[in-house]
């Protein structure tokens, strides 16, 4: 494996398996005009990413209406779903910024799901992340206003700086902020627009959408539940 090699959630595995993960890993470097995660390819390479947005998405090209199910940025893995059954997964991809993952062949990735009960535990803890974030995706497009929406993404978005150092919605467009909740981008710029006229978010120009009074949000939050 080239020298940039973050695993992640890998750290911190026992040797022999850490040794596997350097011989059998490969570093890809991908931009805004790539396709590296395309449906075909997920069928025989697994992937960490180490830096970086992608997008996974579904789009209805009657109505061009499109929904975003996941951000993949450091740590994430793609894709559990073939990996665990064989199955094609035809989900669209997209680089939203520059970066670079590591690859690993699907079948060694199972060998180690069967060999190592730490791994396999870790992919079974991932695989369930993903399904509750999709279950609340749906409860929210189901139950949840616009603005009530936007407000728990933007709290998601703090934790994960605070947590991870990770700043999901760093250079996203209004349009793919709209993506990520079910909506469109106009209505995402009125409410981007009364959330900073409330003091709630900063006043800056540009794609930078940053939290000026997370008590307020919290507050906001509370009030429309």
């Amino acid at each position: 494996m080239e020298s940039q090699n973050y695993l992640g959630p890998f750290e911190g595995f026992a040797d022999q398996l850490r040794d596997e993960f350097q011989q059998y890993g490969t570093v890809i470097n991908f931009s805004k005009h790539d396709n590296p995660f395309d449906a075909d390819l997920v069928m025989d390479w697994f992937y960490i990413i180490q830096s970086g947005k992608v997008k996974v998405y579904d789009i209805n090209f009657k109505t061009n209406r499109e929904q975003t199910l996941y951000l993949l940025s450091r740590g994430d893995m793609y894709d559990v779903v073939p990996l665990l059954d064989k199955q094609e997964h035809n989900l669209a991809t997209e680089v939203l910024e520059a970066g670079s993952a590591i690859r690993f062949p699907l079948y060694k990735v199972r060998e180690w799901i069967r060999a190592f009960p730490k791994f396999e535990l870790l992919i079974y803890q991932y695989v369930a992340k993903q399904m509750r974030q999709v279950e609340e995706l749906a409860l929210d497009l189901s139950l949840l206003e616009t603005k009530e929406r936007l407000l728990k993404l933007l709290l998601h978005n703090f934790e994960s700086i605070e947590n991870r150092g990770v700043n999901l919605l760093s250079k996203l467009s209004h349009a793919e902020i709209a993506s990520l909740i079910g909506t469109v981008r106009h209505i995402i710029d009125r409410h981007l627009k009364s959330l900073k006229s409330e003091g709630v978010l900063e006043s800056g120009k540009g794609k930078k959408v940053e939290i000026s009074n997370l008590a307020k949000l919290l507050k906001l939050l509370d009030e429309s539940s």
